[in-house]
């Protein structure tokens, strides 16, 4: 497991029915936790399960609106526009990146 916390500004504060429906979201898979700062909302989440603009797609359906840190580019899965896959290693010492000889 890699947990990642991502950050959003909210573009308004905050009303009851809104907490409500980021309680909500902590129920969805890989979701572990949703803090709130300020007019900055965190939410922590499992990388090896998730990708970041899977969390934002999450965020933005309980329809508040709320603008990333770093902007995730069209087609990509993080800020920096790169496949990272969490689960699996693709550098260092593993069995699926040694050459067999």
């Amino acid at each position: 497991m890699t947990f990642l916390t991502t950050r959003y500004t909210l573009a308004r504060t905050l009303l009851p029915k809104d907490l409500e429906r980021l309680r909500g979201l902590t129920t969805h898979y890989g979701i572990l936790g949703v803090s709130i700062e300020d007019d900055t909302l965190a939410v922590e989440y499992d990388a090896s399960r998730l990708h970041e603009a899977e969390v934002l797609g999450c965020v933005r359906r309980t329809g508040i609106p709320v603008k990333p840190e770093k902007e995730i580019p069209p087609g990509a899965i993080d800020h920096t526009g790169e496949f990272k896959d969490f689960a699996w290693p693709t550098t260092g010492l593993s069995p699926a990146n040694s050459t067999q000889k």
